[in-house]
């Protein structure tokens, strides 16, 4: 079910790859947290800025920090 907290956003940042193709979107939520979603809208994970965690779409802990563009393989 889709929130209506996740569908406002400040801001985005477009994901590409090398050849410039649009692998996905980070959207910069109003609290701080970035959500990354494939091109196709798939979450693929969540940074939170408070606890300074990435967690990928299934709430699972990846790392500390903003590790975000690292669950681009997840994706492929």
């Amino acid at each position: 079910m889709i929130k209506l907290k996740d569908i406002l956003f400040e801001s985005f940042e477009p994901v590409r790859d090398k050849k410039g193709s649009l692998i996905g979107m980070i959207f910069t939520m109003a609290d701080g947290r970035k959500i990354f979603r494939s091109g196709r809208g798939k979450m693929l994970g969540i940074y939170y800025p408070k606890t300074n965690e990435t967690r990928d779409h299934t709430g699972t802990l990846v790392g500390r920090g903003n590790l975000l563009t690292s669950l681009i393989t997840i994706y492929k």
